[in-house]
């Protein structure tokens, strides 16, 4: 499963987007308490990880249609919800309940982790 995780995170990354502090900015954005959504890498996410029903309620059925056709692609046994990066880097664990700097590190983010476990 780590290659997954690995790839998963390869896919989405991008240029970070956020500065020093890591303040929020385009393209992701919390609608609503407890989900943060990102539309680069076209899921959205609360506390339990990926969920397909705030992707599609907030970024539209043909980002849900994308992020399902990945999982059968993958396979539903091999596609983790529960850690995911966003195209920012930042990578969170919804087992740890927390939010970090990126897959690798274990500097915790604050601002990531409230929004989403707090």
């Amino acid at each position: 499963m780590k290659p997954l995780l690995l790839s998963l995170s390869l896919l989405f990354a991008s240029p970070s987007s956020f500065g020093a502090q890591h303040t929020m900015h385009e393209p992701l954005f919390s609608p609503d308490k407890g989900v943060l959504c990102d539309r680069q890498a076209g899921f959205c996410v609360d506390s339990y990880g990926i969920s397909m029903g705030f992707t599609k309620e907030f970024l539209g059925q043909q980002a849900q249609d994308n992020m399902m056709e990945l999982i059968n692609r993958v396979g539903s046994n091999n596609f983790d919800t529960t850690r995911y990066s966003f195209s920012n880097k930042v990578y969170c664990d919804s087992e740890q309940k927390a939010c970090f700097v990126d897959r690798f590190s274990e500097e915790q983010l604050a601002d990531y982790t409230s929004i989403l476990f707090d």
